[in-house]
């Protein structure tokens, strides 16, 4: 396994990196599962419910906005906030065909979403996802 993880070191996953990085966050103990018939080891991450973690504030929570502060959201915006918090995966064109709305609209409130500190996206286009920042009983 030690092997393994060197080598993993070497073309850029950077396991121990990795594991110290995640026991920062106290989200649990990371584990390293040896699969000795394919040669492989997985890097498994325990990741608390956002419920359980109301303690930590999201890091790019915006700077002058309180952690408890209300935000207002008009009903497109709230329905986008419900559907990622089922699939931080879904695309523009799957909340619009779940929201009943255009494409545009979708685009236009992700837009105000980003701007007011509620949703970011992590990652690529294609392969990223979407974090919502607040709680929502924060909601307006």
């Amino acid at each position: 396994m030690l092997r393994m993880i060197g080598f993993g070191e070497n073309v850029g996953s950077g396991f121990p990196k990795i594991i110290a990085a995640w026991k920062e966050t106290n989200w649990g103990e990371p584990q390293l599962l040896n699969k000795l018939d394919v040669d492989e080891v997985e890097l498994v991450l325990p990741v608390p419910s956002p419920k359980a973690s109301s303690v930590n504030a999201p890091v790019n929570a915006p700077v002058n906005a309180p952690a408890n502060a209300s935000v207002k959201l008009n009903k497109t915006q709230l329905a986008i906030i419900k559907v990622l918090l089922k699939d931080n995966r879904a695309t523009y064109e799957d909340l619009a065909k779940i929201i009943g709305v255009d494409r545009t609209t979708i685009r236009r409130n992700i837009a105000v979403l980003k701007e007011k500190g509620v949703i970011r996206r992590v990652g690529e286009d294609k392969n990223g996802y979407w974090e919502v920042l607040i709680a929502i009983d924060n909601v307006v």
